[in-house]
Order: C-alpha cells, then sequence, then structure tokens
C-alpha cells in the first residue's frame, strides 16, 4: 500500500474538518491531500471559506459614517438581542458595498486583477514540490467541466480557494517555461471573452470554460498565453457564450 494510501487511513474526515475549523487559510499536507480525494470535506471546505469571504468583504466595504445606527434606528427589528441587530446591519451594509462593487466592475479588467492578486497571496503555491496523481487532477478538471484528453502530469499544488462567485481550484503546474498557475473559477457569466494581459509584473490569460472562467497566470503575458495553449492540449472545455474576438492588453 502507497504512502498516500496509508496517511488518508489514518487522516480522517474529522480530522480535517478540525483543521479546517482551526485556521481556514492553512492545512497541513495530510489535510490537503484528504480534500482532493474526498467530495463531502469539498463542500464542508467550501462553505467554511464562503463565511471567510463575507467576512472579509464585510470589513472591507466602505460605507457612510452611522450607516449600521441607521439601519438598527430605523428598522423595526422584532428582537431585543443586541447581537442579532448587529448582525442584520452588517448584513445590509455587506448587500450594498457587493451590490455597488459589482455594478462598477469591468469585467475583464477584474478577473485580470483577481487572477494576480490570488496568486501574490499565495506565494507558498510556486514552491510546492511534490507532484499530484494525474488521475485526481483529471477528477477536478471534469468537475469543472473539461473533457481530459491527456492527464496532466506536471501538477504540484492543488486547492479550493475562495473566489467571487464561490469556490475555485487554484492549480500549479509546470511548462518549459517555469511554473504556472491555473485558476478555475465559477463565473457565469456572458461578458466573459478571452484576453491576454500584463497586470504587476505578471502575465495573465483568461477565457471562458467549463463552469464560469479559466485563467492562467505566468512571468509574463506571453509565457501565459503559451502556458494556456499547452494546457488546451490535455483539455478541452465545454463550448460557452463569449463577447468578442481573442484581444491582447
Amino acid at each position: 500500500m502507497s504512502s498516500f494510501d496509508d496517511r488518508n487511513m489514518t487522516f480522517n474526515c474529522i480530522d480535517f474538518r478540525r483543521e479546517k475549523l482551526a485556521d481556514p487559510r492553512r492545512l497541513t499536507e495530510a489535510a490537503e491531500e484528504h480534500l482532493i480525494a474526498c467530495p463531502a470535506c469539498q463542500t464542508f471546505s467550501r462553505r467554511v471559506n464562503a463565511g471567510e469571504r463575507m467576512l472579509q468583504q464585510t470589513v472591507a466595504i466602505d460605507v457612510p459614517d452611522g450607516l449600521a445606527e441607521r439601519i438598527l434606528v430605523g428598522g423595526r427589528v422584532r428582537t431585543r438581542s443586541p447581537l442579532k441587530l448587529w448582525a442584520l446591519a452588517a448584513s445590509m451594509v455587506l448587500s450594498l458595498g457587493l451590490g455597488y462593487q459589482h455594478w462598477h466592475a469591468a469585467p475583464d479588467r477584474a478577473r485580470i486583477d483577481l487572477a494576480v492578486e490570488h496568486v501574490m497571496h499565495e506565494p507558498e503555491a510556486l514552491m510546492s514540490t511534490r507532484l499530484i496523481e494525474p488521475q485526481r487532477v483529471s477528477q477536478i478538471l471534469e468537475s469543472f467541466g473539461a473533457e481530459v484528453k491527456v492527464p496532466l502530469a506536471s501538477v504540484r499544488y492543488v486547492k479550493l480557494c475562495p473566489v467571487p462567485g464561490g469556490t475555485g481550484w487554484h492549480i500549479v503546474f509546470d511548462t518549459p517555461q517555469g511554473p504556472a498557475t491555473l485558476l478555475l473559477m465559477p463565473q457565469r457569466d456572458e461578458r466573459v471573452g478571452t484576453i491576454t494581459a500584463s497586470h504587476r509584473g505578471m502575465g495573465v490569460h483568461v477565457e471562458p470554460g467549463g463552469q464560469g472562467v479559466v485563467a492562467v497566470v505566468a512571468g509574463d503575458a506571453e509565457s501565459a498565453r503559451n502556458a494556456a495553449g499547452m494546457l488546451r492540449q490535455h483539455v478541452s472545455w465545454r463550448a460557452q457564450p463569449v463577447s468578442g474576438p481573442d484581444t491582447e492588453v
């Protein structure tokens, strides 16, 4: 029996959930391996990540001074619990802020910025040296709506991450130009087109695919485009409507 199987026999769902709740952003290698193989814990992880994301967005949103207090005073809330009152105020402020952000965001630029920020906030992903079993990588890609033509054997990092629209996959794979990051983001939007851009010293290639958006991030725009081309040799995505031709920024 392989060492991978041995670890999964000793590390169970209860262990994973305890670890995930203790620190949602940092998991041990054993927890990461269990997550890749366990659909139930993937669902649990998505729920925890969604809660974390809501808290972060609530704190980050700029709202007028005193808005929460006015909501509490003006609303007819039939409860005397301070905790419930502030929860209501926080949820309303969150809704206002998210609506504002969604209304004003430029779709292509927003996704380019999101992809680069995500990679920059997880630098440890590019340093990982352990290879992920191609079969498990194929299962993840297929779950996002891909048809795997040739298994991707050069993947060394896989993680579920919170992204706008839900929970996506963060995957690092090797290319002739060096490591590249693949982000699978469940964002269905007919405005999504194919675009290659340079942003903050990195290259990004974004295109519609699978359940939403596929983004490839590499050292520069040419490397990102080449990595996306390499990926197409292994995977094809179910057709989705796009807004326009391939462009470069």
